[in-house]
């Protein structure tokens, strides 16, 4: 039976290996029976660009995910507002496919939408502007060009802005749902996400469907995970 398995908000770095520990450890527990990952951003606390697969802070993660690829474990990439600059190399590197802001499956014959969430789940326009701004390839690349020390830098100060805006204890049940409601509205059927670090399962009826939004925790925290074995979904701590 094919499981799909779907985790976001890890943040790992490289001064806490027990996250990278605890992240892999759960996927390979399930290794028999997996046969997708999704990865629904912030995979990384932060992510600089191709640079960073240099550095050797991450290769204990870069050979976890080629480990998986290569077990025929298929892994989608889901860019997070920390880690939009995983691209090309990285998928080289790991066999990882980078989708890009968002995935559309279907599972148990119904629409499945996945995202990090900083787009549905967003108060800050000026984080909207600026995330439109950095997909213009010109300042991409000047970014990038940046010495590595400088790239971490600014990245670490958005780090600090983005957890001063996405507080999860402003978001109501209410608000969620309303979030949600432009995508059902397109007939997404369930919706899987992050990015606001409360984790939540709400369901609601839309149009004779039910409709199913699934916020995953971050891995500070609670380490929630969405599952899909074939006919069932689960939502919960992965241990």
């Amino acid at each position: 039976m094919d499981h799909t398995l779907f985790a976001g908000d890890i943040h790992l770095r490289p001064d806490r290996p027990e996250t990278r520990r605890r992240f892999f450890d759960a996927v390979r527990a399930r290794r028999g029976a997996l046969r997708r990952l999704v990865l629904l951003g912030d995979v990384f606390d932060y992510w600089i660009g191709p640079r960073q697969l240099d550095g050797g802070e991450y290769r204990e993660v870069l050979e976890g995910f080629a480990e998986l690829t290569r077990s025929g474990v298929h892994i989608d990439f889901i860019h997070g507002n920390r880690d939009y600059f995983v691209e090309g190399k990285f998928a080289r590197r790991t066999g990882v496919r980078v989708a890009g802001s968002s995935l559309r499956l279907e599972l148990g014959g119904r629409n499945v939408e996945c995202a990090h969430g900083d787009f549905i789940f967003n108060r800050n326009p000026k984080y909207a502007a600026y995330r439109r701004l950095m997909r213009f390839s010109a300042l991409r690349a000047a970014y990038q060009a940046m010495p590595a020390a400088v790239g971490k830098s600014i990245a670490r100060g958005f780090r600090v802005v983005s957890r001063r805006t996405t507080p999860a204890v402003s978001w109501t049940d209410e608000d969620l749902l309303g979030g949600a409601e432009p995508l059902f509205a397109r007939g997404v059927d369930v919706l899987i996400c992050g990015h606001i670090h409360k984790p939540a399962h709400l369901a609601c009826e839309r149009g004779g469907r039910r409709r199913d939004l699934f916020v995953v925790g971050d891995w500070d925290g609670t380490c929630d995970v969405v599952e899909f074995d074939g006919s069932r979904w689960r939502f919960g701590s992965p241990f």
